[in-house]
């Protein structure tokens, strides 16, 4: 499985229209976000474990399912980052 970081954001007067498709969605995609809205940040995050892409959109409601997101989540050691970029910096 990997991790995925599924963003999702919004227009500040859409807020309250967001969480509510959340919670109509069921309350296990609600428990999942986190919100940026008081911050002045008007999105949602959500770090899920998944087999796919497709697989990780099924975390978030259909309604936000088209604009929403997904980053596929790695961590490196240094050796594999340098590796990885190593082309970059010649």
């Amino acid at each position: 499985m990997s991790r995925y970081l599924i963003s999702h954001t919004h227009e500040p007067g859409e807020c309250l229209k967001t969480f509510d498709s959340y919670l109509h969605a069921g309350a296990h995609y609600l428990t999942q976000a986190e919100w940026g809205c008081d911050a002045g940040v008007h999105a949602a995050w959500l770090i899920v474990e998944a087999d796919n892409d497709n697989e990780a959109l099924l975390v978030v409601p259909p309604i936000v399912r088209t604009s929403a997101q997904l980053v596929r989540l790695t961590r490196y050691t240094p050796e594999q980052l340098r590796a990885l970029h190593r082309d970059e910096m010649r």
